[in-house]
């Protein structure tokens, strides 16, 4: 999809482009509900790079994402008052269990205890949500040289479990709060609000 949109952005000769993906994530160390704007989409070795092979040779590129759009956003957060948000790392993985420390899934080749550990290992690489597709968006977007953002509301607190218990309603509005603050951007980049 980021092909043909990327491919769409060149033969209308866009310029000044910002893209933003928005989404879900599991929260690292964060309660459910904020918001995380990434600094660095890194992988599940806390790199900040891309690993892709192109006719049986390793690419590997970078996955840093625009520092001012980044700090933009925060800026225009504390304007919604009701959407806690931060900056921090966001991990991309491959899949969506075992690669995120999952032990609810059909497949658990670690211990618990080696879950607690690995978290707490990217946490402390500044890790503060873990997701799948922001590394490859964000070195898509910078070899492209397009400004970009991700923007994603966690829906739990990984070291609290692995299993979502709020209540759907809950989820539904914690879903529109990153759609809420890039709209947000949004206006105030066209000045549309003051």
């Amino acid at each position: 999809m980021l092909h043909e949109l990327i491919k769409l952005l060149y033969h209308a000769r866009c310029r000044d482009v910002i893209i933003f993906r928005i989404g879900t994530s599991g929260g690292v160390g964060l309660s459910a509900g904020t918001v995380v704007i990434t600094d660095k989409a890194v992988d599940s070795f806390f790199r900040p790079q891309f690993e892709q092979v192109v006719l049986g040779k390793v690419i590997v590129r970078s996955t840093e994402l625009d520092e001012d759009v980044a700090q933009e956003l925060l800026q225009y957060s504390s304007e919604l008052p009701d959407i806690p948000t931060v900056i921090g790392n966001t991990m991309c993985t491959h899949d969506f269990y075992e690669g995120q420390g999952r032990l609810d899934g059909a497949l658990c080749s670690f211990s618990t205890e080696e879950k607690w550990e690995y978290l707490r290992k990217a946490s402390e690489a500044g890790v503060r949500n873990i997701e799948m597709e922001s590394t490859v968006f964000a070195a898509m977007c910078r070899v492209c040289n397009l400004k970009a953002a991700v923007v994603c509301v966690t829906l739990l607190n990984r070291f609290e479990g692995d299993q979502i218990s709020t209540p759907h309603d809950v989820l539904l509005e914690y879903q529109q709060r990153p759609q809420c603050l890039v709209a947000h951007f949004i206006k105030k980049r066209l000045a549309l609000i003051s």
